[in-house]
């Protein structure tokens, strides 16, 4: 493939200046929030959730992303007591509900660390550059630490981390993995893997029963976003521009595979 490698660099570098927006506050942020020690309210940790996402991070990560993980997260509680007391895990601060989702997550987030693996692992006999390999291997990072946040969320909120590849989507992509024979391929998965991703952590915010979980998914989602945007820009895929706004197309049902 040509590509402008200055350029990928460039990018690709952008995507962790966003990573490192997105982890380093949203850990800290989901603790605070969900520490059973916490006697804050509901408004009061809206008031947390809200006042970490500055401006600064809010433009390292993406203001259409941040933006709508914030408003849903003020506004998306829910107020059906009965509703709420059905979801309620055993133990910790989550609910079944806000449990499922995050084990989802965290499938999808090992689905793209194993794809990543394996395009690094044949990198030579599909014909990869050595800038696309570093790409991947910067993803594939980013990844990782996403489904550690995903991971440690889930047992906080009092459930069992899910931390192998969803079997559902690696089935569906097996036969397309199998069929992988050129550079241009695995960027082209990868794209797609990225989209999926950022589609299904889109559809997931206000789903969540704890407002904390709303941020950290549109946080991570919109690092995926940038990932498929930069992948866009290695197939030059004008005819699949990335939207400002992301759209739910293409999203992980909920519990799909676990």
């Amino acid at each position: 493939m040509n590509i402008n490698r200055d350029h990928l660099r460039r990018e690709a570098r952008e995507t962790q200046v966003a990573h490192e927006g997105a982890m380093g506050g949203m850990r800290d942020l989901v603790n605070r929030i969900l520490d059973p020690s916490s006697k804050a309210s509901d408004v009061e940790k809206q008031d947390i959730l809200l006042s970490g996402l500055n401006r600064r991070r809010f433009l390292q990560i993406g203001g259409v992303g941040v933006l709508s993980a914030a408003v849903l997260a003020a506004c998306g509680k829910n107020d059906n007591k009965s509703a709420a007391s059905a979801t309620t895990a055993a133990k910790g601060n989550g609910t079944m509900t806000d449990i499922a989702i995050l084990r989802t997550a965290s499938s999808l987030e090992h689905v793209a660390i194993d794809v990543y693996q394996k395009a690094i692992d044949n990198a030579g006999a599909l014909g990869i550059s050595a800038t696309v390999a570093d790409v991947a291997k910067l993803f594939q990072a980013q990844h990782k630490d996403h489904a550690g946040l995903f991971e440690g969320a889930t047992k906080e909120a009092g459930g069992t981390p899910f931390t192998t590849a969803n079997p559902a989507v690696m089935q569906s992509l097996a036969a397309r993995i199998a069929a992988l024979k050129t550079e241009g391929d695995v960027v082209m998965l990868a794209r797609d893997l990225e989209n999926v991703a950022a589609a299904t952590y889109q559809s997931t915010v206000g789903a969540f029963d704890n407002l904390a979980y709303n941020a950290a998914a549109m946080s991570v989602g919109g690092v995926e976003a940038r990932h498929a945007a930069v992948l866009n820009g290695v197939l030059k895929a004008d005819q699949f521009p990335t939207k400002a706004f992301h759209t739910t197309q293409g999203a992980v049902a909920v519990g799909t595979g676990l």
